[in-house]
């Protein structure tokens, strides 16, 4: 088993990724939202690009709720911004939801040619990696980044992946994902501090959302597994 990670979802355009298990993460905050409103009961996520790419799925989905963001602000008219408060049960129990964000959409988009496409973030990292390890193939964590560059949010817990996925394995690990178990190794004891001082993670506090940097960086307080396939996410 081969174990990667591309940085950022343009490394994998031109891959061949047809037997390749991806794990899409963007842990602020796209993915922790995803896995977030399926704990709560959501029933399908249908990721989308853009904001008229939304519009167009609605008209198809008449009782679809929205979801989105842009420079982290929730889309004006929308249903949901990408905070992982923001998909509470009482909103999304058996609900369809169309989404769009800056990053973690298009990171998922970028995936849909891949045997099989898991949502993953910190909440749900045991679960995501278990479940990538049952099919027996290479596995490419894919990171969202954003608007074309390096998070560190995403390679931190891109790593903490990385370490999972090689517990009593046999597996051969690319310089990325060395690299990226290195700079969670090194931050492990510290997830929150380190996190924070991302470019993101710094957006949040001045956007005074400390509380979902706290909450995005836990680890394992969920255990369920969504999955994108046929053009909308559902759990596994």
């Amino acid at each position: 088993m081969n174990l990667d990670v591309a940085f950022l979802p343009k490394e994998i355009s031109h891959r061949d990724i047809s037997d390749t298990v991806c794990i899409v993460l963007d842990i602020f905050r796209a993915t922790t939202s995803m896995v977030t409103a399926f704990s709560h009961g959501c029933k399908t996520i249908i990721p989308v690009e853009s904001i008229e790419d939304a519009h167009k799925v609605g008209q198809q989905h008449e009782q679809a709720l929205f979801a989105g963001e842009r420079k982290s602000i929730k889309i004006e008219g929308f249903d949901f911004g990408n905070s992982p408060f923001d998909f509470s049960r009482d909103k999304v129990l058996s609900q369809t939801i169309i989404m769009t964000t800056t990053n973690g959409t298009i990171a998922v988009k970028a995936a849909e040619q891949a045997y099989c496409t898991l949502i993953g973030a910190f909440i749900n990292a045991e679960a995501v990696a278990r479940q990538a390890q049952l099919f027996g193939k290479d596995i490419l964590i894919v990171c969202a980044g954003t608007e074309g560059k390096f998070s560190l949010e995403d390679a931190l817990c891109a790593g903490y992946l990385i370490e999972l996925l090689a517990k009593g394995q046999d597996i051969e690990r690319t310089d990325a994902a060395t690299g990226a178990l290195l700079m969670y190794t090194a931050a492990r004891q510290n997830l929150f501090a380190a996190a924070k001082t991302s470019r993101n993670g710094q957006r949040l506090v001045e956007l005074k959302r400390v509380n979902e940097i706290e909450y995005c960086v836990r680890q394992n307080i969920i255990a369920i597994v969504p999955e994108y396939r046929d053009k909308q996410i559902e759990l596994y």
